[in-house]
């Protein structure tokens, strides 16, 4: 299992969750888990997947691309489980 572990602004949330349940659809890809813990004004979202190549595209798009805003400390992490 793979799994992707970023930040997003407690405030774009919602917007990021329906964002990424679009995305998600449209690549036939489904999460094996979904975690979130807020910190302060963030929320740390955990995603994991059965496949590599679901964690890495999702990764690519939503914390490499454009997921999550510079001014927003990023951590990502591919890690086998």
């Amino acid at each position: 299992m793979r799994s992707v572990t970023f930040r997003v602004p407690a405030a774009d949330l919602a917007r990021k969750m329906v964002v990424m349940r679009e995305w998600l659809d449209l690549n036939g890809w489904e999460p094996t888990r979904f975690d979130c813990r807020k910190r302060g004004g963030e929320v740390v979202l955990f995603v994991a997947f059965s496949t590599g190549m679901a964690a890495e595209g999702f990764a690519r798009r939503f914390v490499e691309e454009s997921g999550v805003s510079a001014s927003v400390q990023q951590q990502s992490a591919l890690t086998a489980e």
